[in-house]
C-alpha cells in the first residue's frame, strides 16, 4: 500500500527535481553503531545475528517518512506504508541470491517467518531478483571485514530510489561491540538530516532491546 505524493506542492519538489536528472543520484553514509545490549540480548535468547538486524534496521527505516518514498517507472513518487526488508544471502556453494522477508513490527512473528524464508531460499538458490517491488530495504550483509567504506554498483536503468544498508563484522573496543553499517539513499528523496535521523533512531533500538524482545525465547 502507498500513497502518491503531489510534487507540486511537495515540500521536496525543488530539490526532487534539482536531482532528477543526475546520472547517478545517490550519496552514501557510514557510522559505526554501537550493538553491545543488542548483541548480548538476542544472543541470550539464540536468535540469528542476521535475521534479528534485519528487524531492527526495518524498525528505524519504517519510523522514517523519507526512507519510504520511491520513485515510479513513470517517475512519481510514492509514500509506502510499510517497507520490508530483501538481503543478499551466500549460499553452500560460494554464490549467492537474494531473499525477501516480510516486515512485521511484533520480533517474534517477523523471526518466525523470516526463519522459513531464509532456509527456503537458500534451498532454492538462483539469483531471484524482484526488481518491481518497491516497498523494500535493500540489505547487504559482509561480515568478514570491518570496514569503514563501501560501494554499490548501479546500473542506468536500474531503480536508484529503494534505500541500501550495509554492515559488516562487528568489532570490540573498551568494552563495547560496534558494527559498521552503511546507507545508500537518493538524494532527491532524503538528505543528511534524515540519515541522521535514521542511524540515531537505529541506535536508539540497539541500546533498547528490551522495548521489542519478547521476555523469553
Amino acid at each position: 500500500m502507498y500513497d502518491l505524493i503531489d510534487i507540486e506542492t511537495w515540500k521536496r519538489k525543488d530539490l526532487f527535481r534539482f536531482f532528477q536528472d543526475y546520472d547517478n543520484p545517490t550519496w552514501d553514509l557510514m557510522c559505526d553503531v554501537r550493538i553491545t545490549s543488542f548483541y548480548n540480548a538476542i544472543k541470550a535468547q539464540d536468535h540469528s545475528f542476521f535475521l534479528s538486524f534485519l528487524y531492527v534496521g526495518s524498525l528505524a527505516c519504517n519510523a522514517i517518512d523519507e526512507l519510504k518514498y520511491r520513485i515510479d517507472k513513470e517517475g512519481k513518487v510514492r509514500q509506502y506504508h510499510t517497507v520490508h526488508p530483501g538481503s543478499t544471502i551466500l549460499y553452500d556453494n560460494e554464490t549467492y541470491g537474494y531473499g525477501y522477508f516480510d516486515y512485521q513490527e511484533d520480533f517474534g512473528a517477523f523471526m518466525r517467518k523470516a526463519k522459513v524464508d531464509f532456509e527456503n531460499q537458500k534451498q532454492k538458490k538462483g539469483l531471484d531478483a524482484k526488481e518491481e517491488d518497491l516497498a523494500r530495504i535493500y540489505f547487504s550483509p559482509i561480515p568478514w571485514v570491518s570496514f569503514t567504506g563501501f560501494r554499490h554498483p548501479y546500473r542506468k536503468s536500474g531503480n536508484t530510489s529503494i534505500p541500501m544498508i550495509v554492515f559488516g563484522k562487528f568489532y570490540e573496543r573498551d568494552g563495547e561491540r560496534y558494527l559498521p553499517v552503511g546507507l545508500t539513499l537518493h538524494h532527491g528523496l532524503a538528505d543528511g538530516f534524515h540519515a541522521g535521523k535514521f542511524f540515531s533512531t537505529l541506535q536508539n533500538f540497539l541500546d533498547q532491546p528490551e522495548d521489542y524482545l519478547p521476555a523469553s525465547k
